[in-house]
């Protein structure tokens, strides 16, 4: 039989896959297994995930269809994941095109930045295929137990986490690089079994014999060699256009021009010496940096050179405002815009730091009673009989966050204007102050108007909470279903003094005096997106938050206690809080709340705000831990 282009491909694939056999058997054995309806596969940034699922995919039975999304081109909402597919596809009906093959594996990469979805694709997508299918999810984030604990997903579910390779599957992939011993041996030295150090070692030795490098230690990828390795061998030119491209979740020859604000030739040099980089994707979009090197490189520039940083977001935030997209492209420039944005509040919404650690998912009738107890406990009784009211009529409009063992721990309220009944806005004294300010300002018939009636944690009451968070989070969700069209939103808020420089700086506005219900005040508010919708909200959050720069004042690290202080020379190394909470012993929820208390101590808002005032200041080395023994944090 005459071998094709495709069996070569396959056989130098196999061939190149080197480290990971016991994982990729499990995979593997997964995807043939008639019981399993889903693998997640997580880890950190550059373990190897893409890869493993790659070679997962080579030489399956005949008969076995393939369908791959990169979850970073998906639209993080239902319609948004169902038009990927009916586009990869080639099929308006989903759920048949997937049936037509006797195994079908539909597999998400980048799975983290589409949190959004993860309950709607647990609860909605993945129980409407049929069983011939099996999903593969790859992302860095460790799913969320309910993929286990759900009823029915228990022995359904195969979970692969994936850490660096052992000595010997690391020292094995060195060699299949053309490295001899020795050079192998030091290369293992700086990668310590991280594939994407290996690699980018490996090719380093192999453009630069003998090179010495640094470690990557437990500290973090900055102050180890990994920043070295990506643009040591660069020349000035090269680092300036890999610290601009960093700056932007993508980049096209001309947002490189713009940013640069450069002539034709320089970019287009530029725009080409970054392709020939060893960690740069060429994608039908343009140039996409490994998200490792991309979050290494923009923190240590962030840290290091923030003005040159501002004046490049802001050119990148001119240049994608002053192109209106393609209608079918909608999605691409509102992630780019959020992608700027550095408030942790709405970047959260797309690259969160952290995983949530709640599940939102649409409230069931049997969690009337544990709404009601939430309410009764955080509102006058009146104002609790008017969310008893919106329940009975419109118990669609509540979302929940649930704890690990299902359990109510937060709900929030949302309804589109024209779905609610106007009797029932009418007699609650919370929502009236809105009505007032549509009829004295209404609305063009085209624009969509939100009402985020409510929102109560049951520890927390309308204050910030990991299940409140989670909440809000999937408000954002709603915010991306309805652009173009969504205009407005209003909401109301009782403790202005604390939640004020939340919801201020991302453009709510009292709509009128605050309205006393049983001796406590209802402030309304409103935020107007604007004629552009999401997308022209999210530009002009994109300019406050470059020109608005953070004032410390005359703080200093004696306001922070013992453990602040090792957990912000960590950030400041650019760890997440997962790898904060692996390197200090602690879980990643406390780590999160040190490092909101960190932000509210030092009067900052941004984690690289953070950093740089630390390094400014001199505080990092004092305060640097000296505990654990692994890569990026984990030990």
């Amino acid at each position: 039989m005459t071998r094709t282009i495709a069996d070569r491909i396959r056989e130098n694939a196999t061939r190149t896959f080197v480290g990971r056999d016991a994982e990729l058997a499990e995979l593997q054995r997964a995807v043939l297994d008639p019981e399993r309806v889903v693998a997640l596969v997580h880890g950190p940034g550059g373990i190897g995930k893409t890869r493993l699922l790659r070679a997962a995919l080579v030489d399956l039975p005949a008969g076995t269809a393939v369908t791959v999304l990169d979850g970073r081109d998906v639209e993080p909402t239902p319609e948004g994941v169902v038009r990927a597919l009916q586009r990869a596809l080639g099929a308006s009906d989903v759920v048949a095109a997937l049936g037509t093959a006797s195994r079908h594996v539909l597999a998400v990469d980048t799975y983290e930045v589409l949190g959004l979805v993860d309950t709607w694709m647990r609860t909605v997508l993945l129980p409407s295929l049929p069983t011939s299918v099996f999903t593969v999810l790859v992302g860095r984030d460790r799913p969320t137990s309910a993929w286990h604990t759900a009823p029915g997903w228990a022995g359904s579910t195969t979970e692969l986490c994936l850490g660096p390779l052992p000595a010997d599957r690391a020292h094995d992939l060195l060699r299949a690089r053309g490295l001899d011993e020795a050079s192998a041996r030091r290369a293992d030295d700086f990668a310590r079994g991280h594939p994407l150090a290996l690699e980018l070692a490996a090719a380093t030795a192999r453009g630069r014999p003998g090179t010495a490098t640094s470690p990557v230690t437990a500290g973090g990828p900055i102050p180890g060699g990994l920043l070295e390795c990506f643009v040591g061998g660069l020349s000035g030119d090269g680092r300036v256009a890999l610290e601009a491209a960093a700056t932007t979740r993508w980049v096209t020859e001309p947002l490189l021009r713009a940013v640069l604000d450069a002539d034709d030739g320089a970019a287009r040099a530029a725009y080409d010496a970054l392709r020939r980089l060893p960690f740069v994707e060429s994608t039908s979009d343009g140039l996409m940096l490994h998200d490792v090197v991309r979050d290494t490189v923009g923190h240590d520039l962030a840290v290091r050179d923030p003005e040159r940083r501002r004046r490049y977001r802001r050119r990148a935030a001119a240049f994608l405002a002053g192109r209106p997209p393609a209608r079918d492209d909608l999605w691409q420039r509102t992630a780019d815009l959020m992608f700027l944005i550095e408030n942790p509040v709405v970047r959260d919404a797309c690259f969160p730091s952290a995983r949530p650690t709640h599940v939102v998912e649409p409230a069931r009738p049997q969690d009337s009673a544990q709404i009601a107890r939430i309410a009764a406990e955080h509102e006058p009784p009146s104002v609790a009989a008017a969310l008893a009211r919106w329940w009975v009529g419109h118990p669609e409009t509540f979302a929940v966050a649930r704890d690990g063992d299902g359990t109510v721990a937060a709900f929030v309220q949302i309804a589109e204007l024209g779905a609610v009944d106007p009797a029932l806005l009418e007699s609650d004294p919370v929502a009236r102050p809105w009505l007032e300010h549509l009829e004295a300002r209404p609305p063009d018939p085209d624009e969509r108007v939100l009402l985020m009636r409510r929102w109560l944690g049951r520890e927390s009451g309308e204050l910030r909470s990991p299940a409140v968070s989670a909440c809000w989070l999937d408000v954002k969700r709603t915010y991306m279903q309805w652009r173009p069209r969504l205009r407005r939103l209003y909401s109301t808020v009782v403790d202005l003094p604390r939640l004020g420089p939340i919801f201020l700086p991302l453009g709510f506005a009292p709509t009128g005096p605050g309205v006393a219900v049983e001796g406590t005040t209802y402030q309304p508010v409103w935020l107007d997106f604007g004629p552009q919708s999401v997308d022209g909200w999210l530009a002009r959050l994109v300019d406050s938050d470059i020109d608005v720069a953070p004032d410390p004042g005359p703080v200093d690290d004696c306001a922070l206690s013992p453990r602040e202080r090792e957990v912000l020379a960590l950030l400041a190394d650019g760890l997440s809080n997962r790898d904060i909470g692996s390197r200090l012993f602690v879980s990643e929820k406390t780590a999160g709340r040190h490092v909101s208390n960190i932000f509210t101590k030092l009067g900052v808002h941004t984690r690289a705000q953070a950093a740089r005032l630390a390094a400014e200041r001199g505080w990092l080395d004092r305060h640097r831990p000296v505990v654990g023994n692994g890569v990026f944090g984990s030990p």
